[in-house]
């Protein structure tokens, strides 16, 4: 994402650190690179899109509560899942088409965050600061599982537990209250928060035998916060340009 945060994440993941086995050792600055080419891309992508017809139809679908999440669940959650699959089966093709269905979903949903808040020239500056904030935070949960002995393996758990409660709450304020949606937002972000510390985890423990895989979910959860830090920065900057 940023020089800086590569170089601090691969100081973090030192020969030190409790991992199993060299070749994890080894293999950790290719996760990194893989996660953080995805990253890159997908950032490109949303930023690209902003400025296309396809930025007002990505915010018309997601005014709405249950449309948004159902797109969302579909190409992200759905990406992923074929992603997974397709590593392993060792079929890169059916792994490329889950990782650009990925891609595409939170490229659609940046590009209208960025087409409803990014006007008057703050949509670079935007992304900039939240690729800070995101390397910033992504270092930090790094840090503490790398230096840390404690067992993260049932945070997976959790993070589903996070977004179904965004799901219920949400739901709720469609009917309820606004306050509410703005609840399960944050329910959201802290699922992703939490999933991340659960990727991070299971580099550290060697979880999955394929470096794309470990790739691939770190990047689903680094963009997952992104996109919500993104939302924040955008309404801020615009408060700040009027």
């Amino acid at each position: 994402m940023t020089v800086e945060w590569l170089s601090n994440m691969s100081s973090t993941f030192d020969r030190g650190t409790r991992t199993v086995g060299a070749t994890v050792d080894r293999n950790i600055s290719k996760i990194i690179g893989m996660g953080t080419a995805l990253v890159a891309v997908n950032i490109l992508v949303m930023l690209g899109l902003s400025y296309t017809p396809i930025a007002p139809l990505g915010a018309a679908l997601f005014s709405s509560f249950f449309v948004g999440i159902a797109v969302f669940a579909v190409s992200v959650g759905g990406g992923f899942w074929i992603a997974t699959k397709g590593v392993e089966r060792g079929n890169m093709g059916l792994a490329g088409a889950g990782v650009l269905l990925i891609q595409g979903g939170y490229g659609l949903f940046g590009a209208a965050i960025l087409y409803i808040y990014g006007g008057g020239g703050i949509r670079i500056p935007a992304l900039g600061i939240t690729t800070v904030i995101t390397g910033a935070i992504t270092a930090v949960i790094a840090t503490v599982v790398f230096k840390s002995n404690y067992d993260f393996s049932g945070w997976q758990r959790y993070a589903f537990g996070c977004f179904i409660g965004g799901l219920v709450v949400g739901a709720a304020g469609v009917f309820l209250s606004p306050l509410l949606v703005v609840v399960a937002g944050l329910l959201f972000f802290l699922g992703f928060i939490v999933d991340l510390t659960y990727e991070i985890w299971a580099v550290r423990e060697n979880r999955y035998a394929s470096d794309l895989r470990n790739a691939i979910g770190i990047y689903v959860a680094v963009m997952g916060v992104f996109v919500h830090v993104l939302q924040w920065v955008l309404r801020i900057l615009s408060m700040l340009d009027q």
